[in-house]
């Protein structure tokens, strides 16, 4: 009972305190702000290109592409539209790519979310960028073909192959001259 009386005692011996501190600060005006805020401050960095300038290094001339040429035997009927003309005939595809390098010039900017001011990292940077296009001869610009309703063209010559899979190289070629770098 002793412990009881006694926290008793010191409770209400401290309200007292209270309530005369309470009266003695009544007579001041007292502003208060609340402020409630969400932060992403987290500190992790987040990275971001921006893409200045780009330019292909050097492209070969035309002459210089070789095709890697493909033979298969296929079972052809009605070759070119002849009935009865049943036979087997060698086709030939062909593909032929082109691998060039792509220089850039990029911005790259790096932002790290903390409380503390901090200003973005900025970096121009050049790299090179080994590039590769794959140009495939098109069946359908064949010098033969098999069936009636159902039309399949085929090269029957490796030449033929060759010469469509270049055309179609030369045309990209012609295209990416306007943005080979500057010497």
């Amino acid at each position: 009972m002793n412990k009881i009386a006694i926290v008793t005692l010191f409770l209400s011996a401290l309200s007292v305190v209270w309530v005369a501190n309470a009266e003695n600060d009544s007579s001041k005006d007292r502003n208060v702000t609340i402020i409630q805020g969400r932060s992403t401050a987290d500190g992790k960095s987040d990275m971001k290109e921006r893409l200045l300038e780009e330019c292909i290094v050097s492209l070969p001339a035309v002459d210089e592409l070789e095709a890697q040429v493909d033979a298969q035997s296929e079972y052809l009927r009605e070759i070119n539209g002849e009935a009865g003309r049943d036979e087997f005939v060698n086709t030939y595809s062909a593909t032929i790519e082109i691998n060039y390098m792509l220089h850039q010039k990029v911005l790259v900017v790096v932002t790290t979310s903390t409380i503390q001011a901090q200003e973005p990292v900025m970096k121009v940077v050049d790299r090179n960028i080994r590039q590769t296009v794959r140009f495939e001869s098109n069946p359908a610009n064949g010098d033969i073909f098999a069936g009636r309703s159902n039309r399949q063209y085929y090269f029957s010559t490796r030449e033929g192959a060759i010469e469509d899979a270049r055309e179609r190289a030369q045309v990209w070629l012609k295209q990416q001259s306007a943005v080979v770098c500057p010497d």
